[in-house]
Order: C-alpha cells, then structure tokens, then sequence
C-alpha cells in the first residue's frame, strides 16, 4: 500500500512538473512570436545586425519564461482559493455565483482603469471584451471535454486570475506593455485550466459540484 502511493505521488509529481515546465516554454514562445512580429514593423529594428536578434529574441525568451513561471503561481493561488472557498461554502452553487460576480467586477474594473488615460481610447472597451471572447472560448472547450459546471470557474480563472496577474502593467499606460504580458500570460493560464482535469483524472461525467476544481 504505501508503495502504491509512493508510486502516485510520484507520477502526480511528474505531472505537475510537466504542466511547469511546458507552460514557462509556451510563455517564451509566445513571448518571442508577439515581439519579433510587432519589432518587425519597427523601423529602427530593420537594420539590426544577426547578433542583435539574437540577443533580443533571448532576452524575450527569459522574461516569456517568467510570464509563464509568475502565471504557474496564479494557477496555484487560484487552486488554493478554490479548496479554501469549497470548504467554506457549503454550497457549491454559492462559490460559483461569487466567482461570476467577481469576473464582472474585474471587467467593470478593467474599463475604469483604462478609461481617459494615456491608453488607446478603444482601451476600456476592447481589452474586457477581448478577455470574455478569449475565456468563453476556452471555457466552451472545457466544457466540451468536462461538463457544463466548468463553464463560470473557467471565465473566471481566465478574467480575474490573468487580470491580478497584470495588475502591474495596466499603471504603464502603454498599449504595447500591455499586450506584450496579457496575452503570454491569458494563453498559458488557458493551457493550464484545460490541462487540470487531464492531471486530476476527473471523469468527463463528473457532477457539476467538482466542476470549480477542474
């Protein structure tokens, strides 16, 4: 017995060290793809020497790395949220209401902090649309492959946990800075969810109850 548990814990090690691993190199990625692609249309890098491209794709490389590490801890926190508030809530039903209200609180945050600043002014609008695109496009997959339960703590996750996680960013006022963390950072977190059930080994016909840790 013990060393059938050994042996579980181990491969539940190797799993979550896989989902690490693979979702700091889709941060770098990701990362490297958006900066090459958009320098690509700045003029002052049309001239830039080999070794330059190098260094900069490298550079790109490390902090996609760190999008992808700092998103890893977001989908961590969440999890430590989620089994907290479920022990609190007695009724599942309850957390998941609360998770809804609070990714339209952070939408509704989202356009006050962009709104008549140095951003773009399609800003306030176009980035919580964006985010509600992306999610319920990533949440209708999960729900695919899961149950419908999945549907609010996906967009939740997507909207609230990628968001704090860029807290930092939406001060700069730079649309650029702003693109070049958010999205890294929306495609590594819609990675991990869709890979949650996959490592928890929940069945497809679970109840809606379990839905939130999947």
């Amino acid at each position: 017995m013990v060393i059938k548990m050994r042996r579980l814990l181990e491969l539940n090690l190797r799993k979550w060290m896989k989902l690490f691993g693979t979702t700091i190199l889709i941060g770098a990625i990701v990362t490297v793809i958006g900066s090459v692609t958009i320098q690509l249309f700045n003029p002052d890098f049309r001239n830039v020497e080999a070794s330059g491209w190098l260094s900069y794709i490298l550079m790109m490389a490390l902090i996609g790395m760190t999008f992808g590490a700092f998103s890893h801890m977001g989908f961590f926190a969440y999890m430590m949220l989620n089994y907290i508030a479920r022990s609190i809530f007695k009724r599942p039903y309850s957390w998941v209401a609360i998770q809804g209200f609070i990714a339209l609180f952070v939408l509704a945050e989202i356009a006050y902090w962009t709104y008549d600043t140095n951003f773009p002014a399609h800003t306030f609008w176009g980035v919580p649309a964006a985010l509600v695109i992306g999610s319920v496009a990533v949440a209708w997959m999960k729900v695919s492959q899961t149950n419908s339960g999945a549907w609010i703590p996906t967009i939740f996750f997507l909207v609230a946990i990628t968001t704090m996680e860029s807290v930092p960013v939406f001060k700069t006022g730079d649309i650029s800075s702003l693109l070049y963390q958010l999205i890294p950072l929306f495609i590594c977190n819609a990675y991990q969810i869709m890979q949650l059930h996959k490592i928890l080994g929940k069945p497809a016909e679970a109840s809606p109850t379990v839905a939130a840790a999947k």
